[in-house]
């Protein structure tokens, strides 16, 4: 039977990772779901593989991997140069290259995008999101080089670094391509379906700019971000640049840089202000394409889509890796995202009451703040949080205790499955409460059982706990829409304000009292949660008569440029606070003058700079926003990183003393 090399979008789903990479197994899932996408077909790794048989190119490239040494640029350098080589320089098989022809021909499309799918991509050992090479623009005569490339570039240096930063130098990597007719975008962009910044899940970010995507990638522009309420869609921030540059294609194939016509521009004497790229009606279609595509998949997204002729695209969607663990949030100084009061008095009680008794340790100086809207922010004081850490890592050591500790949480989970699953009603108060004390202890557990995997423990201690971490996944939110459903039946006059309800008031039948209406129209103006006790009216008075002082976390995306007292003015791509020795980078000829701790300044960063980023201890530019590529190493790097300053390069000199405060977007020059 002969061997197929290519399979057409529609053929595919998410399950074809493995022979189609990340980016052409969702390709084909999202075609499958109705999601639109351009047509398109991925040349499979297979063919990569048989490429590499036949023409004995394995053994080559072995040995010059083992020659790579990480703290030697010049070895990964000369490493890449010659494995690219080799396969560039070989012919591809008749019979692959004929198939690929042909597919082809089927879409006719005249111009595709050809673009690498590695089948590590998107997993969970590593993103390969922008380590790897896209071919926009790609005509007939181009087409078959242009897939080598595409193979070449799993060893370029980049990728040879990220490989070995990985540890996936031992595991088998294959590429596949994916073929895709060419959206010849007026307007194109990324949305990640969670803020990057707060990550907040309540909120969804879009950037957009016009011509091909590439420029915001690749941090040419510094594009327009829409903030978005995911819910119901309304726009919660606009931030619009000025965009003096887009990537178009040429009519020979490839593409090239233009400039924007002055009027797309916007205002012509103020170089700051520039016209927004979407208007609010297509921001608030392509937020409902974008929630659609997370629902389908079930998880956080970082899409891709372009605008061409009145309809949007969708050319690449994948799960965002830079994320935390939902629950493992629990366990940071601050997490914000829809709370009900009786959410937050489970973790209350999980951090204050229930672990202390679990693991001898808690954090009872939590303190949950609604200011309003949806948002409640949990804080935690961190030196709990880092004694809780140190605490749990040294229980996870013991075997015999964490599978007893995943058998108690087996048992109060099936106590609850008749609840979750055959979605019995609780008859009274009294049952309810049960409930709600059991789901509190069994999340206690689950808290435990999600840190687990990050931690250097026993394989069979993970395998325990993965499998007890599946059993939950489809439960988190069952236990809310019980208590609301429970209270809305019994008190009509809490319809759609259950979540101002603590749980006390329930047991108590306080709820029944006339005044708890007032209590309620109280809360809902905003209330703090502190060591078990609630507190509602003026917000601030109560944060000082606790002796409390929180900043509001909520990240601006203004990006507001301003040089005024020795300080420069960005937007904040991941949070912390350091200090160092600016390094200018302006091409790769400056990487080696990076060095450990120095503060990584540049127009914008590329994925060539990674080994020095990997060196530096922070990440300023002058363009770029919150997806572009600098942003979306620091998260993954956790580096405190500033984008879109502008002017960072031209101010910042080689050897300037200077402290990057990505808490509050700014950049103090503390000596020059």
């Amino acid at each position: 039977m002969r061997l197929m090399f290519t399979k057409d979008f529609k053929q595919l789903s998410k399950e074809d990772t493995a022979i189609a990479g990340g980016k052409g197994a969702s390709l084909g899932e999202m075609t499958n779901a109705g999601i639109p996408v351009p047509p398109g077909f991925v040349v499979l790794a297979s063919a990569f593989d048989r490429f590499l048989e036949e023409t004995d190119l394995n053994a080559e490239i072995e040995a010059r991997l083992k020659k790579v040494n990480l703290k030697d640029i010049n070895s990964v350098g000369r490493a890449s140069n010659e494995i690219r080589d080799l396969i560039l320089d070989v012919k591809l098989p008749k019979d692959i290259a004929k198939e690929i022809q042909k597919e082809f021909l089927k879409l006719k499309a005249g111009r595709v995008a050809v673009r690498s799918s590695a089948t590590a991509e998107d997993s969970s050992v590593a993103s390969w999101a922008g380590e790897l090479e896209s071919y926009l623009n790609t005509i007939k005569t181009d087409l078959l080089e242009n897939v080598k490339k595409c193979w070449a570039s799993l060893f370029t240096p980049r990728a040879i670094f990220y490989r070995f930063e990985k540890k996936l130098q031992k595991t088998k990597v294959s590429v596949a391509v994916v073929v895709q007719k060419m959206v010849q975008s007026e307007i194109s962009g990324i949305a990640f379906t969670v803020h990057p910044v707060t990550e907040d899940f309540n909120q969804m970010v879009i950037e957009a700019g016009y011509g091909l995507g590439e420029a915001i990638v690749g941090g040419k522009i510094t594009p327009d971000t829409y903030v978005v309420h995911k819910k119901d869609l309304s726009i919660l921030d606009k931030n619009v640049s000025k965009q003096k540059i887009m990537i178009v294609r040429k009519e020979k194939g490839g593409v090239e840089e233009i400039e924007v016509p002055e009027l797309k521009q916007g205002k012509p004497f103020d170089s700051t202000q520039g016209k927004q790229k979407l208007a609010d009606k297509k921001i608030i279609k392509i937020a409902k394409i974008c929630r659609q595509i997370e629902k389908h998949y079930g998880k956080p997204q970082d899409i891709e889509w372009a605008f061409e002729k009145g309809k949007f695209y969708i050319v690449q969607s994948r799960p965002i890796t830079t994320l935390e663990k939902e629950v493992k949030k629990i366990f940071t100084k601050e997490h914000s995202r829809e709370y009900s009061l009786f959410r937050v008095h489970t973790l209350s009680s999980i951090m204050g009451e229930i672990l202390p008794k679990m693991i001898g340790e808690g954090a009872a100086e939590a303190c949950s703040v609604y200011r309003g809207g949806d948002l409640v922010s949990v804080y935690y004081e961190s030196e709990y949080i880092k004694r809780l850490f140190s605490k749990v890592a040294q229980k996870c050591q013991d075997i015999e205790y964490i599978k007893k500790e995943i058998g108690k949480f087996l048992k109060i989970f099936e106590r609850l499955k008749p609840y979750f699953i055959e979605e019995r009603k609780p008859r009274n108060t009294e049952e309810l409460k049960k409930i709600l004390n059991l789901y509190t202890e069994l999340w206690a557990y689950i808290a435990i059982i999600w840190i687990i995997p990050t931690l250097p423990v026993d394989d069979k201690i993970k395998k325990l706990a993965l499998k007890a971490r599946e059993t939950t996944q489809e439960y988190n939110e069952t236990i809310e829409l019980i208590i609301k459903e429970f209270l809305e039946k019994n008190y009509p006059f809490l319809k759609n304000k259950t979540r101002f309800i603590l749980p006390e008031e329930v047991w108590s039948e306080e709820v029944k009292n006339k005044d708890i209406k007032e209590k309620i129209t109280e809360r809902e103006k905003g209330f703090v949660f502190y060591k078990g006790n609630l507190y509602s009216g003026n917000i601030d008075k109560t944060l000082d008569g606790l002796g409390i002082t929180l900043e509001d976390k909520k990240s601006s995306i203004s990006g507001e440029v301003e040089q005024k007292e020795g300080k420069i003015k960005g937007q904040i791509a991941f949070k912390g606070k350091v200090k160092g020795k600016v390094k200018i980078v302006s091409s790769v000829k400056d990487l080696p003058k990076v060095e450990e701790g120095d503060i990584l300044v540049a127009a914008m960063t590329m994925p060539k700079y990674l080994p020095a980023m990997k060196k530096a201890s922070a990440f300023i530019t002058d363009e770029g926003g919150i997806t572009c590529h600098a942003a979306i190493v620091s998260r993954e790097m956790q580096k405190p990183c500033i984008i879109g300053t502008k002017i960072a390069t031209q101010v910042l000199k080689d050897g300037d003393l200077v402290e990057v405060d990505a808490e509050k977007g700014i950049v103090k020059i503390l000596r020059k």
